[in-house]
């Protein structure tokens, strides 16, 4: 028997992907702000959303009566969630209230995405018991997200993830593509030296909610790619990946950008539990590049 999954923010960069999984096997309700979905698919069906509370997302559980929730929803422009704090605290905090509130009671398990940015940037890579200190309003929505779901008592997992990037439908450019564009135009790049992690391409972070979802997993689990760089280096080992010129690739310090959030700097995340855990290996960053360039969202079979 088909999982029923309901999939707040369907049409962002990882609802895609995990259509992309989970449409074959699963049937899925989408949720998302726009009044019309783009997916085609006899197993999905598709509902728009006016709001996040309780009340706005009654109607979805109470018909489609999912067997599992993942949240792919977020809000995620951290310079502008300073000034936007309602907005960031609303997509982060208050839908995760009400996903909790509509899961608890009727036992469903629900997936939810995290962020490196829950942490200071002091001393990672983290493990999952590592204490939160985040430095900005988008890391402190996302901290009180875990929060919500981890005193809720219900069967759950939060993925914590890290500079997520992939193609899709009506996306804005993930930081590759735009990192493509400029150095094929013959144009500079400044890329930071002193930003480190280990991005994830999301149907590797699709893969491991999937995976979650699947054995039912329950608790914190880290997800990103095993190669801890810092952005600048990323961006040299792609520009090598696409023979592209890495000499257009300037080396920058964060205090020069002048972003209104802070930025956690030494970060990154320990993946050593969730593969254990969950039986899975996660693609290096050369191999994540490589399947991310291939991939082309024009010929994904979600119609």
């Amino acid at each position: 028997m088909r999982q029923r999954v309901l999939l707040p923010g369907c049409h962002g960069r990882l609802g895609q992907h995990l259509l992309r999984l989970l449409l074959p096997d699963c049937e899925v309700l989408g949720l998302d702000r726009q009044p019309e979905s783009f997916v085609a698919h006899s197993n999905f069906r598709y509902q728009q959303i006016q709001g996040v509370s309780r009340t706005a997302l009654r109607v979805p559980f109470r018909d489609f009566q999912p067997d599992a929730v993942i949240n792919a929803a977020a809000y995620t422009a951290v310079d502008k969630a300073e000034e936007e704090r309602e907005a960031c605290w609303q997509a982060n905090v208050d839908l995760v209230r009400s996903l909790v509130e509509l899961c608890r009671p009727r036992g469903i398990w629900l997936g939810h995405v995290s962020t490196d940015y829950v942490f200071d940037g002091a001393d990672g890579p983290y493990e999952e018991d590592a204490r939160p200190a985040p430095l900005n309003v988008y890391g402190q929505s996302k901290l009180a997200g875990e929060n919500l779901v981890r005193g809720a008592e219900l069967p759950a997992a939060i993925v914590r993830t890290i500079v997520v990037y992939g193609k899709g439908h009506a996306l804005a450019p993930d930081f590759f593509t735009w990192l493509e564009g400029e150095l094929r135009a013959g144009r500079e790049v400044g890329i930071v030296t002193d930003q480190w992690g280990n991005c994830i391409w999301a149907m590797e972070l699709a893969r491991v909610l999937a995976r979650a979802m699947e054995r039912r997993a329950s608790g914190l689990y880290h997800a990103g790619c095993p190669d801890l760089m810092s952005r600048h280096e990323m961006a040299l080992a792609f520009a090598g990946e696409l023979g592209l010129d890495g000499d257009l690739v300037r080396p920058v310090a964060t205090a020069q950008l002048g972003q209104a959030a802070e930025r956690p700097l030494r970060s990154g995340l320990d993946c050593e539990r969730t593969c254990r855990e969950l039986g899975l290996s996660l693609l290096g960053f050369r191999e994540s590049i490589r399947a991310w360039s291939a991939d082309r969202p024009e010929l994904w079979s979600i119609n």
